[in-house]
């Protein structure tokens, strides 16, 4: 039986289904022969009208929930090798420490974990493809246990780099499965909370490890960053692959297995959202089918990549992300204790305040979560490139005019600095994660998403690598002024560029970019949501 045989089955079969669901939705009058019609010619029409109107019941959003669960909990793992370079350099940098560093080590130390990291998410990509997304997030959870063993048991500088080099790479192998897992399998009206949840996550995991350097020493915070990979490898085993990934690979009843308990034994939602994805996935295989040789494969993947439906995506995540670095997201994590000392925070303090930044960002990404059920994506972004170049700006003022550093002043500074970082994880931080989940088409998600996360942690290297040489040649006021242009650049560019995604469906979003536009505040008139067929 060849694949259309298999789709007009799965047509066939989706009469009755619908059907029968028309008595308990009678505001869902959809045509089967224009749903037939809609996927022959690959028109996202109709299914996107059937899907905002088909959400989850209390069982399929129960599932989505662990799935998610499941996924954070690596994701916290991921969060706290980040965060353990601010609590472990200080206590390397102190003369009477177990292993004592310079400076010019201890930046080595914090930043080879961001050069790692692109290797991984290079990786990442055409290994999601091939073991699939779970299958690719269980494969991450043991070079991230294995870092922090080595760390743990560490006896000379080298374990360190060999440590955070696998902990990094680690990383990059699950930052783009984890957005793509959980993107194709929410509702699109969870999908913003969910796939925005990693962060929340992240954050977590940033908070745990700030908490346990503030009482214990560097090695055995290393023993304890083993337990969430761990758990996460544990977790993951007992939820299903993407249903996307398994129709890819010819794998419809797993796909369709998957999907019911997904949608909480909804089988009208499951038939319609199979047929669409086999439909899509035999397209794809069409065309891929026409280059046989391997040159041709290569001409294929390069016009894949320099799609309009492609490259716009990839551009738009590419400069939001640099332009978010650069407003200084990650500095803060890498560098927080460190940083208190710079504005002049006493060192029984340091500590305390930069645990205290982590909880402002967890608390923030949380926050985030819920905004995105009822913020749009411009909005959020727009708000957070505002309120973070208002506080780097006002930061870098206070600096420049202050004398010295009086007990009053280092609360007026640690206020701004919590408002930076609020300001900062309710948009730029939340938000790139979800960009990957949504804005790249299925097609591209592995190869795309592997592109972006290795340009990502590239520029991140840069900036953590030579932050102490900037701070030292231009010092603080400097370099929070530096911030402050890049956040107001972010808002200019979300402004004009950036589309807006909430409760439109991954069909919807791939179909914009296809179409011949560039700025998003031109297409106003054409962004109304269509009403369904009657």
């Amino acid at each position: 039986m060849d694949n259309s045989d298999k789709t007009s089955l799965l047509l066939n079969d989706e009469n009755q289904s619908v059907l029968n669901y028309r008595t308990s939705y009678p505001t869902l009058q959809i045509k089967s022969k224009d749903l037939k019609s809609s996927i022959e010619n690959n028109n996202n029409y109709d299914y996107s009208t059937i899907v905002r109107r088909y959400s989850s019941n209390s069982k399929g959003v129960m599932a989505q929930c662990l799935v998610t669960g499941a996924v954070f909990i690596l994701m916290a793992g991921c969060g706290m090798p980040i965060g353990y370079s601010a609590i472990l350099l200080p206590q390397l940098l102190e003369s009477n420490g177990t292993l004592h560093i310079d400076t010019e080590t201890g930046s080595w130390i914090a930043s080879v974990h961001s050069l790692a990291t692109p290797i991984g998410a290079l990786v990442s990509g055409p290994l999601m493809d091939f073991i699939g997304r779970r299958g690719s997030l269980q494969l991450a959870a043991i070079p991230l246990c294995s870092g922090w063993i080595i760390m743990a048991f560490a006896k000379y500088v080298h374990h360190f780099f060999l440590g955070r080099i696998l902990s990094g790479f680690a990383v990059g192998l699950t930052a783009v499965p984890s957005q793509v897992i959980l993107g194709e399998m929410a509702d699109p009206g969870l999908r913003g909370m969910l796939v925005g949840g990693t962060i929340a996550a992240y954050s977590a995991g940033i908070l745990f490890v700030y908490a346990l350097g503030a009482i214990l020493r560097w090695d055995f915070v290393a023993i304890y960053g083993t337990i969430p990979s761990i758990l996460g490898f544990m977790t993951l085993c007992m939820v299903h692959e993407s249903p996307a990934w398994l129709i890819r690979q010819n794998r419809v009843e797993a796909a369709k297995k998957a999907l019911l308990w997904l949608r909480g034994g909804d089988k009208a939602q499951v038939i319609i959202e199979a047929s669409i994805l086999e439909a899509r996935a035999n397209a794809d295989l069409v065309r891929k089918s026409i280059n046989p040789s391997l040159r041709e494969k290569a001409l294929s993947v390069f016009s894949t990549i320099f799609n309009p439906g492609v490259i716009k995506p990839l551009i738009i995540i590419n400069v939001f992300n640099v332009l978010q670095l650069l407003s200084g997201t990650y500095v803060i994590i890498f560098y927080g204790v460190d940083l208190m000392k710079h504005i002049g925070v006493n060192s029984l303090d340091n500590y305390l305040w930069a645990a205290l930044l982590a909880v402002m960002r967890l608390i923030f990404s949380i926050c985030a979560c819920f905004l995105l059920l009822k913020m749009g994506r411009r909005t959020l972004a727009l708000l957070s490139g505002i309120g973070t170049g208002s506080s780097a700006l006002i930061l870098a003022s206070y600096l420049l005019l202050q004398k010295g550093v009086s007990s009053y002043d280092i609360y007026v500074l640690g206020s701004c600095l919590l408002i930076y970082v609020a300001a900062n994880t309710i948009g730029f931080l939340s938000l790139p994660g979800i960009m990957v989940g949504e804005l790249l088409p299925q097609r591209a998600r592995g190869l795309a998403g592997g592109f972006i996360f290795s340009l990502f942690h590239l520029t991140l290297f840069g900036v953590t690598k030579y932050f102490p040489q900037m701070t030292e040649s231009i010092g603080m006021p400097g370099i929070f002024l530096i911030f402050a242009n890049f956040a107001f650049m972010n808002v200019v560019f979300t402004y004009f560029i950036l589309p807006e995604t909430k409760d439109r469906t991954l069909q919807e979003i791939e179909d914009y970019f296809q179409e011949g536009n560039l700025f998003w505040i031109t297409k106003k008139e054409e962004r109304k949501q269509t009403e369904p067929l009657i």
